[in-house]
């Protein structure tokens, strides 16, 4: 089985076009930096992948492009090379967002709402640094805080660190990583360790009431190493091992809780994927640059679960990621993805999760689009008892938050896309959309649900990662009721 899905990864690679060699452009003389008034020049000096006195290629120009524009605290981006001979001297004229900014939050329906604020900076002192506060009620599980920070760059070395702590009424989370992530496509090596601390309350639903209620404790470390082989496709293969220890306690008033266990995770992967990128405008974002990957990948991995090295069970596990990425035309854009996760022991698959969408986005006059997404979930023979949720914020607009559950879920969404207005510091956009979805287990009702409406969405220009704030007004017709949803980003 192994090596047939082996075999489908080299086939997604295969049906995706290679990249072509970039010429060389010049020896480095020169570098200049203009038009950042916040961030400091190291920063971006930082992220060039050249250096004076090393060989610049067009590769080169293109991908540090995407690393500039990849930092949510930086707008436009241009790359000037000016070429003397064999020499080139390059022009780096970046325009810098506002960083610091407090945004509302505001999410679900009339009687349920949930609502709180998150103060962030995105450029701490100039520095690229990430501190972000979150103070929230949800509608569901009362209070919480969060502080989350980001070194990029620690000690000017190439190692990310992230501190995340999480304070609610229902519990706590506490998590570190530092990385070292592929920061170019020609690096060779990829490594990370992390460490989490967490306790939560889990729910269940039966027909929109609740059923299960438990306190879920978790404790867990992860390992990674990857390298990278290849310059056109890559192939990356890995080794990963995670121990975590999960504990469970019913809440007063209700029976089910998982066991109690301890998993001692060694595994290893191969990811094969085609670097390919498309700079365009109006896809996810209103207006501002993006560099959207339309290279295909897919990613394999393999590992078990050994009590000879701690853990409570026997049993091996497959995880398979494939994303076949097409430009149909110059217009018309289609994303896919397939994800499979299983367990095997005894002769028997278990704990199967599978999952399947495609997104289809047509743009029409640059900056107009018609988007359509379709998306199936399924899972089966699962270690805990689990389920999928089916409302606005699972790809339903138009009823309540968990309207629908089941152990499968199949949904729709049809949008047309027309942007109303542009200026320098905003962009204003509607949307007229139809949803449809049902979510079931193996006896449960399968009926389509349907659902329509419009909304806006204002884009902030001018702000750190160009944030669209989305609200849409859905009509159930089953339940015959109007629901707002409001938040950020495109729907899809």
């Amino acid at each position: 089985m192994l090596r047939n899905l082996i075999g489908l990864c080299l086939c997604v690679l295969l049906l995706s076009p290679l990249r072509t060699v970039a010429e060389d452009v010049g020896v480095v003389r020169e570098i200049l930096i203009s038009g950042n008034e916040r961030t400091r020049t190291e920063v971006i000096l930082r992220e060039l992948l050249f250096k004076p006195g090393e060989m610049l290629t067009e590769a080169l120009v293109e991908e540090t492009s995407r690393n500039l524009r990849a930092l949510l605290f930086l707008g436009e981006v241009q790359l000037d090379v000016h070429r003397d001979n064999e020499y080139a001297d390059v022009r780096v004229t970046v325009v810098d967002f506002y960083a610091r900014a407090i945004t509302p939050l505001l999410s679900g329906e009339p009687g349920e709402l949930s609502y709180g604020a998150v103060g962030l900076d995105y450029n701490f002192a100039g520095r690229g640094q990430i501190i972000e506060l979150t103070a929230e009620h949800d509608a569901v599980t009362g209070n919480r805080f969060r502080a989350f920070f980001r070194e990029p760059r620690w000690a000017g070395s190439r190692v990310r660190t992230d501190v995340d702590v999480e304070v609610s009424s229902e519990g706590h989370r506490v998590a570190l990583a530092v990385a070292k992530p592929f920061f170019r496509l020609s690096e060779t090596w990829s490594t990370g360790v992390s460490g989490i601390s967490k306790e939560r309350i889990q729910r269940l639903y039966s027909g929109h009431t609740l059923s299960s209620k438990y306190v879920e404790t978790i404790r867990s470390g992860s390992l990674s190493i990857s390298k990278s082989y290849g310059n056109r496709s890559k192939i990356r293969p890995g080794v990963f091992v995670s121990v975590t220890d999960r504990s469970f306690t019913a809440e007063s008033g209700f029976v089910y809780a998982p066991p109690d266990r301890r998993r001692v995770l060694p595994s290893i992967g191969l990811t094969l994927w085609v670097p390919k990128y498309e700079t365009t405008r109006f896809f996810r974002r209103l207006g501002r640059t993006e560099d959207l990957q339309t290279g295909s990948w897919a990613t394999v991995r393999v590992g078990a679960s050994v009590e000879g090295l701690g853990s409570d069970r026997d049993y091996r596990f497959l995880t398979l990621d494939v994303n076949p990425r097409h430009k149909l035309n110059a217009e018309t854009t289609l994303l896919t993805r397939f994800t499979y996760r299983s367990r095997f022991s005894d002769g028997r698959v278990w704990n199967v999760f599978a999952s399947a969408d495609a997104i289809l986005h047509v743009k029409i006059r640059e900056v107009q689009a018609i988007a359509a997404r379709v998306r199936w979930d399924g899972l089966a023979r699962t270690e805990d008892v689990t389920q999928y949720l089916l409302g606005p914020g699972q790809g339903l607009r138009g009823y309540a938050l968990r309207r629908f559950d089941g152990s499968k879920r199949l949904f729709f969404n049809v949008e047309g896309r027309p942007t109303l207005l542009r200026r320098e510091q905003f962009t204003l956009a509607g949307v007229a959309f139809l949803d449809g979805g049902a979510a079931w287990s193996e006896s449960g009702d399968r009926d389509l649900a349907l659902a329509a409406g419009g909304g806006v969405r204002l884009g902030m220009n001018e702000v750190y990662n160009s944030p669209v704030l989305r609200a849409d007004l859905g009509y159930g017709f089953r339940d015959r009721s109007w629901v707002l949803y409001v938040g950020l980003g495109q729907y899809f």
